[in-house]
């Protein structure tokens, strides 16, 4: 009979077995009374030569292959019925392994689909953009669409090129029933084809769009689709007045395509002819086998012979570089200075470590569980020794309920994988912006690769963990555990020098793993508190764009701008209102040089105009002077309004009100002229570009003068409302529209929700991933520290009872736990803080307006972990100090 088929029939394998031993038996016994012995003695010495039947049965099953599987199944029931009579082990230890997994496979599937599936483009990796060094970030830089011709033709080290230029700001799209207004983009005719991705309907921008004559066209998002044209069915063919142009919609895209500038929402193609002026980024494929270095060498060359032909253009120095290093570095996380401190790059690296450590922790965990496990079985173990069985067969049965322990967690692990992941996707979708110029193409999700990959280490790890301890307790003298001498007064950590290790590794990674959370949050802290020198809270910047190509007199601006102001200011739920061309916190106004008479000494400096009331909305505090008054702000009186840096920067100490401050080059009337303004005032500085870096010089000046606002139509309104801004989005545009329908009214920009979404948002959601992660290691560390203590207390059970038997105090034996204890504690707290001093300096571009050595946070780590591990001493150092003496004697 097959092994295979002996597998699933053995019983009659064993009736078969037995009637075989029978046939032998009988035929001895016959052969015993044909020679002349009496039947009861020819039995009796038939027997004694066959020897015993049970030991011949368990030969035959040893040689049979099944019987290994047999036994396999065996040591899994036994280890399943061990387990659940021990739930409190198997939970915690099923518990601990889950959170690694789905912790680990969390993080690790957010660091693949960043930093190796970002992109949805064909060969992804050979994607490169010229770039020019701002800092540590590089920033791609743009092109005449001429010169992108020219490159393209003298091009030796690129398979293809294609370039953008993403118009931040909306244009209206008309259906012939509602008129939308979207964000779009325009694209070299070849760009679909170049990135590579197929349409979800229709056809892509091809070639042919972009030759002179062609039919215009364009495409559009699928989120456009499903958002602003939800009610829109059959669209693709159709025709839309796009920027007052008749445009047919060719396609659409699929949700995961979004480059060409992220979030637009149209992409049309460039005019050959026509657009030959415009200025675009370029997006190339490095050919295979030739490297960044060498494709910026050659690209220098190109630059070089444009700059032969056209000796009055500048070109900036450039070199290609990874759209991965662009858009997931500290250029990637959006534009303007306020995040050029963070890195996104450096932070995936981050959290990957951080999740390994807690990995570390949770495995060894299982194993302290495990090895407390074992060693508490001690005196079972012996007695199946003494019965018979092998130190390997012990060996084997330890590791089966090992692997019982890692198959429950993967299960539990796989359940937290799939939910963990589906929130980071939710904080990564809505309210982290995972670079703006990448726009969202990194889907967040579950990948099977890396759950596989975060599964087969747990369990390896797992099973490597019940390994040690099987071995450490199979591998010793098992006799004088029948007789319990094991646990005598000298037991102490004789025998546990293992675990004792474990615990203190944990200690250390956990300290690692408390200390960067601890600076995480010490600088989104840090951050949130900045003082910013007025009040973000209910204030709002409305603005809106004029029609593409309309153009408006001075006059016309002024007129808009003061309607509306009067229109907004009647509202109940608006406080105040004021005009500027300055986003509070944010941007500086029009860039100018500025200085003093007589002095040769210039500095850039921000210089906006706002209206009369810009102190009392924005909430300025003036430090000396007063502000321009109406009238002054109506005529268009040449004064300013300066912030304190510009006054210490050019008089020091000394009163500047009276005195006056040139700028060159200042645009009046369309013309560049120099001109002098006299200060009235001097203002508390206040965050002017971005809330993160230090103050510029700024000097405020009435709004009227003709030439300096440009930023919109007439500048910008600037409201301070009684309830939240937000609910004001469709009052404030119906404003706009009833003084003239054909600009275009944005979207409000409220202050506080764009610092929340796109300044703290990214801090935010570093601080919320790793803390967890140090909250959970605490955790694990704490149990660690707990079951060696109740162990070793286990194991002095006997010493104690005989100390208190001498006489010994309830304190004393309190000093005692807690020596040993505070002992373990202290060298895992002294190595993880000697190992942070070191590991932290990596994170040190992660955080803002903290040392990567902070004393505080070092200091509050320490206590915490100390007061932690204490508590984990004090429960079994309580239980010790009530053990009954008489009993403890006695026990074995």
């Amino acid at each position: 009979m097959h092994w295979f088929s002996r597998l699933f029939r053995k019983s009659t394998v064993e009736r078969q077995l037995d009637a075989e031993l029978s046939f032998h038996l009988e035929q001895q016994i016959a052969d015993y009374v044909a020679q002349g012995m009496i039947l009861e003695e020819a039995r009796r010495r038939a027997q004694i030569e066959l020897g015993g039947v049970e030991q011949i049965k368990e030969k035959v099953r040893d040689a049979h292959r099944e019987n290994y599987i047999h036994d396999i199944f065996r040591d899994l029931r036994y280890a399943i019925r061990s387990l659940t009579r021990d739930r409190r082990f198997a939970l915690t230890a099923i518990f601990t392994l889950a959170l690694g997994i789905g912790a680990s496979t969390v993080i690790f599937s957010i660091c693949y689909n960043l930093l190796f599936n970002a992109f949805a483009a064909r060969d992804a990796r050979q994607l490169a953009m010229p770039a020019f060094q701002y800092g540590a970030s590089p920033v791609p830089v743009s092109f005449e669409l001429r010169d992108i011709a020219s490159i393209r033709e003298q091009n030796h080290v690129f398979e293809d090129l294609a370039a953008y230029n993403p118009h931040y700001g909306p244009v209206l799209v008309n259906d012939g029933k509602i008129v939308y207004k979207v964000e779009h983009a325009y694209v070299t005719a070849n760009a679909f084809d170049f990135y590579g991705v197929p349409p979800l309907h229709g056809r892509g921008i091809v070639p042919d769009d972009g030759k002179p004559g062609a039919p215009a066209v364009f495409v559009m998002s699928y989120n456009a689709w499903q958002g602003e044209f939800s009610t829109a069915t059959n669209i693709v063919g159709k025709t839309f007045t796009v920027e007052g142009k008749p445009r047919v919609l060719v396609g659409i895209m699929p949700p995961r395509f979004q480059m060409f500038g992220g979030g637009q929402m149209i992409w049309m193609p460039f005019d050959n002819a026509s657009d030959a002026n415009e200025r675009a980024y370029i997006l190339a494929r490095v050919k295979r086998g030739v490297s960044l270095e060498q494709a910026s060498a050659d690209f220098a060359v190109m630059i070089a012979r444009l700059a032969q032909g056209r000796p009055k253009d500048t070109f900036q120095p450039t070199r290609m570089v990874s759209v991965t290093n662009i858009f997931l570095g500290s250029a990637g996380i959006g534009d303007g200075p306020w995040n050029a401190e963070f890195d996104l790059k450096q932070m995936l690296y981050i959290l990957f470590a951080a999740v390994t450590m807690l990995l570390f922790i949770a495995c060894g965990n299982v194993a302290n569980l495990l090895l407390a496990r074992a060693t508490a079985r001690e005196r079972e173990i012996a007695v199946r020794s003494a019965l018979g069985a092998t130190r390997g067969r012990l060996t084997r049965q330890l590791l089966t309920e090992g692997s019982v322990l890692a198959l429950g967690a993967a299960g539990l692990g796989c359940i937290f994988a799939y939910w963990g992941t589906k929130l980071a996707a939710a904080r990564f979708g809505e309210q982290w912006h995972v670079g703006r110029r990448m726009g969202y193409e990194a889907v967040i999700g579950l990948n099977p690769a890396v759950l596989l990959f975060a599964l087969s280490t747990t369990i390896l790890i797992t099973l490597l963990c019940g390994l040690a301890p099987a071995l450490h307790v199979v591998s010793r003298d098992l006799n004088p555990r029948m007789s319990g001498a094991s646990k005598g007064v000298n037991s102490g950590f004789r025998h546990s020098r293992l675990r004792v290790a474990l615990v203190v590794g944990q200690l250390a990674l956990s300290i690692v793993l408390l200390i960067g959370a601890g600076l995480l949050i010490r600088s989104l802290h840090k951050m949130t508190h900045v003082e910013l020198g007025f009040n973000p809270q209910n204030l709002a910047f409305a603005y809106a764009e004029p029609p593409r190509g309309h153009v408006q007199t001075h006059e016309q601006q002024d007129a808009l701008q003061n309607n509306v102001m009067q229109r907004l200011k009647s509202l109940p739920d608006v406080s105040d209102v004021a005009i500027t061309d300055a986003v509070p916190g944010l941007t500086i106004g029009s860039l100018n040089k500025i200085t003093v008479p007589g002095s040769t000494h210039f500095e850039d400096g921000g210089l906006p105009g706002a209206s009369e009331n810009l102190p009392d909305t924005l909430g300025l505090h003036l430090l000396r002077g007063r502000w321009f008054s109406r009238v002054e702000c109506n005529s268009g009186q040449y004064l300013t309004v300066i912030n304190h840096t510009l006054a210490h920067d050019f008089f020091g100490d000394a009163d500047p009100v009276g005195q006056k401050i040139e700028v060159k080059s200042f645009a009046v009337s369309h013309e560049l002229r120099d001109v002098s303004f006299q200060i009235v005032g001097v203002f508390a500085d206040a965050k002017n570009h971005g809330i993160l870096q230090p103050t510029w010089p700024q000097a405020y000046i009435p709004h009227t003068i003709q030439g300096n606002i440009g930023y919109t139509i007439g500048g910008a309104l600037l409201l301070r409302t009684r309830v939240s801004p937000g609910s004001l989005t469709h009052v404030i545009g119906e404003q706009f529209l009833a003084v003239d329908h054909d600009v275009i009214p944005d979207e409000p920009l409220v202050l506080k929700d764009w610092y929340d979404s796109n300044i703290y948002s990214v801090p935010q959601t570093r601080a919320m991933m790793v803390t967890p992660l140090a909250v959970v290691g605490v955790l694990l560390v704490m149990a660690g520290i707990f079951s060696v203590m109740a162990y070793t207390v286990s194991l002095q059970t006997h010493e104690i009872g005989v100390r208190m038997a001498l006489g010994a105090q309830r304190n004393e034996i309190l000093r005692m736990v807690f020596r040993k204890g505070l002992g373990l504690i202290l060298t895992g707290v002294l190595i993880g803080t000697l190992a942070s001093f070191w590991l932290m300096r990596f994170l040190a571009s992660q955080i803002w307006g903290v040392s990567s050595a902070d004393p505080l946070t070092f200091s509050v780590v320490v206590l915490l972990i100390t007061a932690v591990g204490l508590f984990a001493c004090w429960l079994p150092a309580r239980r010790a100090t009530q053990v009954d003496p008489m009993t403890a004697i006695r026990y074995e």
